[in-house]
């Protein structure tokens, strides 16, 4: 049932996406974007249910106010982020649900 469900939010938000931007190509879908999603799951918890959630917002606001103010971007989000995971090994809602 988890899985029928999960297919079915990656559905609508690709669905989405292409709608967004007109249309796709595979160099949308690349490893950076794979390793996004593992870095939003282990910023909020990997084993709490809305953990990814909260990794998410907290990687995309990262992403976006980190865009803007520096031409290395990535490397100042990785830095971040590698500082938010040895201060907070169980993530965000793990630390919050301690």
């Amino acid at each position: 049932m988890a899985f029928i469900v999960a297919g079915t939010f990656a559905g609508i938000a690709g669905s989405l996406y292409a709608f967004s931007k007109g249309s796709i190509s595979p160099e949308v879908l690349g490893v950076p974007r794979s390793v996004d999603a593992l870095v939003m799951v282990l910023l909020g918890g990997v084993q709490t249910l809305t953990g990814p959630a909260w990794g998410a917002a907290l990687f995309t606001w990262l992403e976006d106010s980190l865009s803007r103010d520096f031409s290395y971007w990535r490397a100042a989000t990785g830095g971040v982020v590698l500082l938010l995971v040895l201060a907070l090994p169980r993530g965000i809602a793990g630390t919050f649900r301690r």
